[in-house]
Parts: C-alpha cells; sequence; structure tokens
C-alpha cells in the first residue's frame, strides 16, 4: 500500500457488527454473531437430517447462494486469533471456527463468482491473515459441489503444498469436505488416497466435477484445460513469467492470490500491468486488526490508513516484513535505486491525468523512401493527427493548432522494445525551456520498423523553435534500438540527434556511433543524474505511470540496474526492454544540445548592407598592411 494522495473515506461504523444478513438470492436470514451462528447451524442440522425435502431446499439454496453456502455448512482452521482489548495477537484457543464472512470478504465472493461467470483474471492484493486462501479454496469447493461437468485446477509452488503437507491446498478441501453434512457431501472423497479423493485428484461423482492440482513448473498444465485455475502464492514461485503465459489457455479465469515477496516477481509486474483486475484485501479490512482504525498525514502531504493493531506491529516488526506482510509492498525501499520519498513528492506535486489522448501516426500513403523529402521540408501533411480517447500518445500541456507552442525546442528520449508485448516502445518529450515533460507516447506491440516511423510522425507533429523546426532525438542504441537508429539515421535522413563520443557533436560523422549506448556506467551515470533532478528540481514529470515505474527499479546482483521484474533475466535481456523510466532520463541531458546559432541571410552585392559590412570586416583587420581582394569591387 503506498501513500495516497487524497483522504481515503473509511465505512462507517466499522467492523460493522450486524446481528444477522439477509441472503438477497434465497431471503434466508442468517446469524452473524458467533454463538447465534454456531446454535443456527446446529439446528439446522438436526432439522434436515431426517428431511430429505429440507435437504433437497438447502442443496438448492446453497447452490443458488454462495454466500448462504459459506455461512451456513463452511468452516474454516485457524491457530492464532486477535485479543479484542489489546489488539494483539495470540495463540487460538478454539482452532475449528464456522466460517462468517465478514463485509470484505462477501465483496470478494462476489469478484470471485463474477469473474468465473465472465471468464476473467483476478488477482487479489493481500495482508497476511485475511482469509483469501480459505476464500479461494471455498469459491473452488462450492463451484465443484454445486456447478456439473466443472473442471478446476490449483498450483502451487511445490507439489507438497498442493497436496501433502498439513495446511496444503488439498489438505483444506478435505477439511472442508469434513465438516459437511454426509447428505451433501459426494461419496468416496472423505477418505485421501481411495475412490474419489486420489492424490492431487478430489472428483465428484454426482455431478462429474473435478478439481485437479500441481506444481508450478514452466509448462504446467499447458496442455490441460479448465474453467477455472488457482494460482496459489504466485510471487514465490520460480519462473512465473512461463507459467503466466503456459495457463493462458488452460483457463479463462485465473485467480492469483499471494502476498508480495521482494522485488522482481511475475506477480509484481502482472499486479502493475493494468491487464488484470485488482483486489485489495488489506488489514484495516479485518474485523479486529483494523479495529478503531484511523487516517494519518505524513510530511509530504500523504493518507496513511492505519489502526491500533498496526502501530503495535510497526514496534515489533522489521520495516521489510511491515511492507511485505502488511501493506502488501512488492519493494521494499532498501532495494530500490532512486529514493522513494523523492518519487513519492513528485508525485503529489505535480502528478496529474493528462489533457488528452492523441493518435499521430504517418499516413500509410508515404513510402519510406519518400520520408526523407518530408523531413527535409519539415511538411506536416506527411501526418495524421487527432483527438481520440484511447489515443497512445497522453499530452500534458496546451496545443495550439493541434500542436506544441512552436516557439520552444523539445527533446525526445526514446527507449525501443522488441514490440513482441512484453515491455513498451516509449517516446518520452520534454520542453527544453520549461524543463516539463509534455507528452508520452508508448505502446508494447510496434515493432522497430513500424516505431521508426512513429518517430518520424511524432517528430513532424512536435517540431519546435527556427531554425531547426524539429525537436532532438536521444534513443537507447542497444537492442531493437539499433534497427531504430539506422532506419532514422540512414533511410529517413532526420538531422538532429545525439550522437555518441564528443558532447555536442549532433551530426553524425564518420567513425561516430550514434544513439546512447547502455553500459552499466552509462546508465549507472544517467539514472543517477535523473535521481538528483528528482531530488533537487529541474524537471517537471506529470506521467504518474513513469514515476511509479521508478519505484521498480532495483541494484541487481551483478551490480547492473533495472526494473525489479527483470531480476530474472540476464544482463543482455535487460538491455532489451523498453520502459519509460529510461525515456524519461534520455530527455535530462540537454546541455549536451548546442545552441543553434542563427544564420542571418546575406546582404545585396553592393548594397548599405553590403557596404556596411565590408567596412567592419576591414576594421578587424590590425595594421596598415593588409591585402586588397580586388574580387570585392
Amino acid at each position: 500500500m503506498q501513500g495516497l494522495i487524497t483522504i481515503p473515506k473509511l465505512k462507517t461504523p466499522f467492523p460493522n457488527e450486524r446481528e444477522f444478513w439477509i441472503c438477497p438470492k434465497t431471503g434466508i436470514k442468517v446469524p452473524k454473531n458467533y454463538y447465534e451462528n454456531l446454535e443456527w447451524r446446529t439446528q439446522l442440522l438436526k432439522e434436515a437430517e431426517n428431511d430429505p425435502i429440507m435437504q433437497m431446499d438447502l442443496l438448492a439454496a446453497s447452490k443458488e447462494s454462495l454466500i448462504f453456502w459459506i455461512n451456513a455448512f463452511a468452516w474454516t482452521y485457524h491457530q492464532k486469533e486477535i485479543d479484542p482489548v489489546t489488539g494483539r495477537e495470540t495463540p487460538a484457543k478454539i482452532m475449528d471456527w464456522p466460517f462468517i464472512t465478514w463485509e470484505i470478504q462477501d465483496n470478494l465472493f462476489g469478484e470471485l463468482e463474477n469473474s468465473f461467470i465472465k471468464g476473467l483474471d483476478l488477482l487479489i492484493e493481500k495482508s497476511r491473515d485475511m482469509g483469501a486462501s480459505w476464500s479461494c479454496l471455498d469459491f473452488f469447493h462450492w463451484i465443484w459441489l454445486f456447478k456439473e461437468q466443472t473442471e478446476l485446477r490449483e498450483m502451487s509452488r511445490k507439489e507438497s503444498l498442493v497436496d501433502g503437507d498439513a495446511d496444503s491446498l488439498f489438505w483444506k478441501h478435505d477439511y472442508i469436505n469434513k465438516w459437511l453434512p454426509n447428505w451433501m457431501c459426494p461419496p468416496g472423497v472423505l477418505t485421501k488416497g481411495k475412490d474419489n479423493r486420489t492424490k492431487l485428484h478430489l472428483h465428484n461423482a454426482l455431478n462429474g466435477s473435478t478439481i485437479a492440482g500441481e506444481a508450478t513448473t514452466g509448462v504446467s498444465l499447458s496442455g490441460g484445460r479448465a474453467k477455472a485455475l488457482l494460482l496459489d502464492e504466485f510471487a514465490k514461485v520460480e519462473n512465473g513469467q512461463l507459467i503466466r503465459s503456459a495457463t493462458r489457455d488452460v483457463a479463462p479465469c485465473r485467480i492469483v492470490n499471494s502476498t508480495p515477496f521482494g522485488a522482481g516477481t511475475e506477480y509484481s509486474r502482472w499486479k502493475t500491468s493494468g491487464q488484470i483486475k485488482v483486489f485489495p484485501l488489506m488489514f484495516w479490512e479485518h474485523p479486529q486488526k483494523g479495529k478503531s482504525r484511523y487516517v494519518r498525514k505524513d510530511d509530504l502531504g500523504q493518507f496513511h490508513i492505519r489502526s491500533p493493531w498496526f502501530d503495535y506491529e510497526e514496534t515489533v516488526r522489521s520495516p521489510k516484513e511491515i511492507a511485505q506482510e502488511i501493506l502488501a509492498i512488492d519493494i521494499e525501499s532498501g532495494d530500490m535505486f532512486f529514493v522513494n520519498s523523492n518519487i513519492e513528492k513528485h508525485i503529489v506535486l505535480f502528478g496529474r491525468e493528462p489533457l488528452i489522448k492523441m493518435n499521430v501516426i504517418l499516413k500509410e500513403s508515404i513510402s519510406n523512401a519518400q520520408v526523407f523529402d518530408y523531413v527535409k521540408r519539415r511538411d506536416l501533411s506527411a501526418t495524421d493527427f487527432r483527438m481520440t480517447r484511447n489515443g497512445k500518445l497522453l499530452v500534458w500541456t496546451n496545443l495550439m493548432m493541434g500542436r506544441p507552442d512552436q516557439g520552444k525546442s523539445y527533446i525526445f528520449g526514446i527507449d525501443t522494445s522488441k514490440g513482441q508485448g512484453a515491455s513498451e516502445s516509449v517516446v518520452s518529450i520534454k520542453c527544453k525551456e520549461t524543463k516539463e515533460k509534455i507528452a508520452r507516447w508508448a505502446c508494447a506491440n510496434t515493432p522497430p520498423y513500424e516505431f521508426a516511423r512513429i518517430v518520424i510522425a511524432l517528430a513532424l507533429w512536435c517540431g519546435g523553435a527556427n531554425p531547426r523546426r524539429l525537436p532532438f532525438l536521444k534513443w537507447e542504441m542497444d537492442g531493437p534500438g539499433w534497427d531504430l537508429g539506422r532506419m532514422l539515421v540512414e533511410i529517413f535522413g532526420y538531422p538532429y540527434y545525439y550522437v555518441g563520443g564528443t558532447p555536442g557533436d549532433i551530426l553524425r560523422k564518420k567513425g561516430k556511433k550514434y544513439g546512447w549506448h547502455a553500459s552499466r556506467e552509462n546508465k549507472n551515470v544517467l539514472l543517477s543524474l535523473y535521481d538528483r533532478i528528482i531530488a533537487h528540481g529541474g524537471y517537471i514529470n506529470h506521467d504518474q505511470k513513469g514515476l511509479e515505474q521508478m519505484r521498480l527499479y532495483i541494484h541487481f546482483p551483478d551490480g547492473s540496474i533495472g526494473p525489479a521484474f527483470m531480476v530474472e533475466e540476464n544482463s543482455s535481456a535487460r538491455k532489451l526492454h523498453g520502459d519509460i523510466v529510461i525515456a524519461d532520463a534520455l530527455t535530462l541531458e540537454d546541455d549536451e544540445i548546442p545552441n543553434i546559432k542563427i544564420i542571418t541571410p546575406s546582404a545585396p552585392f553592393r548594397s548599405f548592407g553590403y557596404r556596411k559590412k565590408l567596412f567592419l570586416d576591414r576594421k578587424k583587420i590590425k595594421g596598415w598592411r593588409r591585402p586588397f581582394d580586388f574580387s570585392k569591387l
């Protein structure tokens, strides 16, 4: 949990200690207090024991309502509890508890059901001891009991955690079955290793549904098919990227359940990708841990949700443990390359949504061979630019006739990806005079040869002050950036760009290497400059996504620097990664861009201006002896 810029609105009263809950699907009144619920369950089972009609009614109600079934028939096992007076954790006096859902858990069950019905992925971002694993397994168990011919899959990082150790996934399924009445429990599932309960397998002979388990590997379940898949403690698995890819076609609905596990996990990357819905299940929604919760404002103006329980835990846990186990933060501050407080301050001061979104492209009718002429003429007719709701170009400045202020000069920082969906190709645009990031273009599925045309289109659209009337380009040359640079310089003839070697030498010369080369030393210098500028000023970055990406930059074990989710990749693979942080940083060294000397046109021959220039030139030559140039008569 990061600090919040606006004060959060906490629902009151909390905890909402309801005496009863009325199921909206069945109309059944369910007691929510522990002793009343326990007594109600006992009476329900007694009345239904010898009443087949009531049994059928309860089965129908359970099939109709997941939350009713859990509050009436599901149990949970835990070994510690929260003291209601002190707020501290103590050993549990009773291990077996009826599963009486909290309000936040009811919301989670609603999201799980919606994801299953619509075939959507769902990631649960959670603090410890929020009942997330039990909730996921009870949801799968409910489907297994009441949905016909349904294949379900469950995975964890080791086979013993799937089916073997106490507290494993299938141990919990066995526990759930143990508490079900005989008329609800399918036959042959109560004895492990026999009939319908074999290793890593649970079969419902009444409706043909099955739950199968497997340990996570790079090819896990790649050949199987299911309606839903649970990835338990996904942050801790090895080969997370391979598992995510391999399971994409296994099930339309994937439930990802995990607490963070340090830097560089696929879980972290998936959570921040925007490609999966994230459901927060945080400590302040726990009836005991969140009791008397309150909001505190820190020195940066950000708000944090706390409680007496959290205040005590802060005194007995390390910052890393607090970050990982309670606040669900993926990267503890000590692992980060950039100073987190500076990032937070910059987000508070300058971060905001873009003013508009646009698409800017080079017209398809213009061939690569024709681009050179359009660039030479600064011909804007080669481009098609328009505002659109889903545009890839985000703009944070007011435009004039659809373009940035043409009285200013601009710098492009460019980072190129392979365009295969793994990472984004990015163009960050900064105004040299105001030191402000005015726009950002990004796409993960544009190959370098198409990206080069986009860069040209953006450059013509952006323009800039006379006499160049084009932005200065600086791109990372390694990996796919080599192809981008070759097209920009050799094929399109772009005239204004960074050349490695002597600073300020912007025109390519023989033996010079155009583009910025990302050696370990160069990257460290560049990103250290970015860190200093963010801390001391000199750059205004409104791009909240780019600023959030800075949090993911860490020191790798080999001494290099990069995004945390690349920690398992080799150094060569890291160089091929395109992202916003590098593109932003490449715009910062604008002292490398020389001030352009404006050359005024020559005065006409024998005009007043021409004779004045001759006179001034003669004055520059000292002494009485000076050559006479007869050609100037």
